[in-house]
């Protein structure tokens, strides 16, 4: 069978078959939608008739709530106003508020008025009830609170009364006590339900049978062709059913249902057959002769190749002529195939390369966690030795500046493999108040010998106030970063301006800052710009400036790390840096850190000094021999006798075994066989035990509750002589020197 008979058979087919599906949809449609209006209409009318009696309950209660918090009600159920019932209570004044009977009680309980309204006269109120009425004062009365009221619906005898009852008190005391029970009702009978109905605007009916369903979901009944019933449940004030509303309503939402799905269907039935005398030419005009056009140009495409052939020809708008363009997008995707495949290839180099740097970093903080016992110790040790050789030496001998600047480059050693573990996020920044323009004069003189190269330093201080909080190493650190590539930039030859400035942030529309200062909160700042004279960086390669790894020296000549361990040192100094740059003009990066707050937490940042004891007894441990000896010397020659130990367990033994009373223990962490934690430990179980100070390069090793438990300090090695005689004084003051006698 030709594709075009197919076609015209699948649309009578189809059109078959949505017209009989229409007809039964129309159908249930429409079958669903008047009988949910239906159920909403029920729901409706039976809520609103509910919601009216409830109305009427509630003015009832209104009305007993205003006799029971009157005055003369209190006084009249406590025997002093006789004359309350005739005049309050009259058959006149019932009947206006449409009030069938009052019952009043005392407060121990003994009825004081039982009145009823029979017409225009006044009987007593029937006893039946009474008696129904008294569950109601009794509840109230086992009620301490003077404003509680319940409203229900009661059947006695066959017929339905409503009731309201209420706490008489007087309102005028602060603290109103219960004196007695005023219960009001009305009987519902044929006179007050047509009056309801009246109200309602539709004949209503009442029956007092119990219901038979389980909820409160009103159901209905069929009374004749043309009208149903819906019964609406009542229930009492303990829950209880008491009654039925019946309301009488008419079937013309089901009657004009059935008319509207015959006529629904009978027209889904002609539009169908419309339908399909009209789409079979349509569809051979329209699509069929077209898709027999597109098919030879697919054949012609095909016999000649997608890269000689021309394009299809796109006829019309519509899918047939998307479905063409679609295969001319095709056939360019193919002539690009080349294209793709090579950025797809680039991409992956690039991932790689991304991959490799994240392990280089990786790698990076492992190698710094793994050496930096062993360097810090044999740091420890340099610097020992070297300071116990300018001891020896007089002030005036020529080696002397020889051996402070050896002192000098252990420090700077020191940072740098602080710095190497920052990177590794190990180490954080210690702040320290220092002198901006003094750690810059000590960092010229640092790479004055061959660090620059033949480059000239022009230093220039504009700021009075140069105080801030930083780590000395770190920030020297980023000075040195910074200058090297200043000098790299200009090939070792010209001029390096070095410039400090004071900043108040945020900064005036005529003063350019780089773009990374606008996040800084505002407040004061010094600023250090270092200016080179080179090429200026180029506007596309700004944005990667400080990506670990990334640099624009040839390869072998740098590594990438200097700008981002730059600017990671920085931002933990809550600072900033960036680049002010135009090409052909040079570069100029700025340090921007906030002013000192004089934090008595921040330490005053100070030179090496001397170490001073007398006679106090510490028993030193560590597993370096170096450290040992040339801690050891240097603190015996400050008058402390020291005991060495080689690792935990050796130094238990003395502590332990020898009998000796020790002022004070330094301890290393990482040792064999008991590390610092471990003797600590030990020490901290006896009975006086003295301060245990911990001095490691592994301190971020040990867990802040063994730190702040086992220690009374840490020191991170290696450690400045002025900080480590701070420590010591601080835990074990020096004794005083005795008193001369003559």
């Amino acid at each position: 069978m030709k594709l075009q008979h197919r076609a015209w058979l699948m649309v009578v087919v189809v059109v078959g078959l949505a017209a009989l599906g229409a007809m039964f949809g129309a159908r249930y449609i429409i079958g669903e939608s008047f009988a949910k209006l239906e159920t909403e209409r029920v729901d409706r009318e039976a809520e609103r008739a509910r919601r009216l009696l409830a109305q009427q309950l509630n003015e009832l209660q209104a009305t007993a709530r205003d006799y029971a918090w009157w005055a003369e009600s209190v006084a009249f159920v406590q025997g002093r106003s006789p004359r309350y019932a005739r005049e309050n209570l009259s058959a006149e004044s019932l009947a206006s508020l449409r009030i069938s009977g009052a019952l009043l009680v005392s407060r121990n309980g003994t009825r004081v008025a039982a009145l009823g309204r029979a017409g225009d006269d006044m009987v007593p109120l029937a006893e039946p009830v009474v008696q129904r009425l008294e569950p109601l004062i009794r509840r109230l009365q086992e009620n301490k609170d003077a404003k509680s009221e319940i409203g229900s619906y009661l059947v006695v005898d066959g017929q339905m009364w409503l009731a309201a009852a209420a706490i008489v008190h007087d309102p005028e005391l602060t603290s109103p006590k219960p004196e007695g029970v005023l219960v009001m009702v009305r009987h519902f009978d044929q006179a007050e339900l047509r009056r309801f109905a009246d109200v309602f605007m539709m004949p209503l009916g009442l029956t007092l049978e119990s219901h038979a369903h389980g909820d409160d979901k009103p159901y209905t009944s069929v009374l004749d062709e043309g009208r149903r019933q819906v019964h609406a449940l009542l229930r009492d004030h303990e829950g209880h059913s008491v009654g039925e509303l019946i309301l009488t309503l008419d079937r013309g939402l089901e009657q004009a249902s059935e008319a509207l799905t015959w006529t629904g269907m009978a027209l889904a039935l002609v539009a169908g057959m419309l339908a399909s005398m009209v789409l079979v030419p349509v569809l051979d005009r329209l699509m069929l002769r077209r898709l027999q056009n597109l098919h030879a140009d697919v054949q012609r495409l095909t016999n000649e190749g997608p890269i000689a052939s021309g394009p299809v020809p796109v006829r019309g708008r519509d899918e047939i002529g998307q479905l063409a363009t679609a295969i001319n997008h095709l056939v360019d995707r193919v002539r690009e195939d080349r294209r793709v495949q090579q950025e797809a290839h680039e991409r992956q180099e690039a991932l790689q390369m991304q991959l490799a740097h994240s392990q280089k970093t990786e790698a990076l903080g492992r190698l710094t966690g793994g050496i930096a016992h062993d360097f810090n110790n044999s740091l420890a040790a340099i610097t020992g030795w070297v300071r116990l050789a300018a001891e020896d030496l007089a002030d005036g001998h020529p080696s002397q500046e020889a051996l402070q600047q050896a002192l000098k480059a252990t420090r700077y050693a020191d940072g740098l493999m602080r710095q190497l573990l920052a990177f590794g996020r190990q180490t954080p920044p210690r702040l320290r108040q220092l002198h901006w323009s003094s750690l810059i004069e000590e960092t010229r003189l640092l790479v004055a010998p061959g660090l620059t190269r033949g480059c000239a330093l022009e230093v220039e201080y504009r700021a009075v106030d140069d105080e801030v909080d930083a780590d000395p190493t770190q920030l020297q650190q980023v000075m040195v970063n910074l200058l090297i590539n200043a000098a790299d930039a200009m090939g070792g030859q010209g001029t390096i301006t070095v410039r400090l400035d004071a900043l108040e942030l945020p900064a005036p529309g005529n003063h350019q800052v780089p773009d990374e200062f606008l996040v800084l909160p505002a407040g004061h700042y010094l600023v250090l710009s270092i200016t080179d004279q080179g090429p200026g960086v180029p506007a596309d390669l700004r944005q990667r400036l400080f990506e670990p790894f990334y640099t624009t020296k040839a390869k072998g000549k740098g590594t990438g790390l200097g700008l981002s361990v730059a600017q990671g040192i920085v931002a933990r100094h809550h600072g900033a840096i960036g680049l002010i740059s135009e090409p052909g003009h040079g570069a100029c990066f700025q340090v921007c850190l906030p002013v000192s707050r004089h934090d008595g937490a921040v330490q005053p940042h100070t030179a090496p000094g001397d170490l001073s004891a007398d006679g106090r007894r510490l028993l030193f441990v560590d597993d370096d021999q170096l450290v040992r000896h040339a801690w050891s010397a240097l603190l015996e020659r400050k008058g402390w006798q020291v005991t060495r130990a080689r690792d935990g367990e050796e130094a238990w033994v003395h502590f332990a075994k020898t009998g000796k009373q020790w002022d004070l223990v330094l301890t290393d962490q990482s040792m064999p066989r008991l590390d610092g934690v471990g003797l600590a430990r030990r020490i901290h179980e006896t009975s006086a035990p003295p301060p245990v100070v911990l001095m490691s390069g592994h301190v971020n090793e040990v867990p802040s509750k063994d730190l702040e438990l086992l220690f009374a300090a840490v020191l991170h090695k290696p450690v400045e002589a002025t900080e480590l005689e701070d420590v010591l004084s601080s835990l074990v003051p020096a004794p005083s020197a005795p008193a001369s006698t003559h």
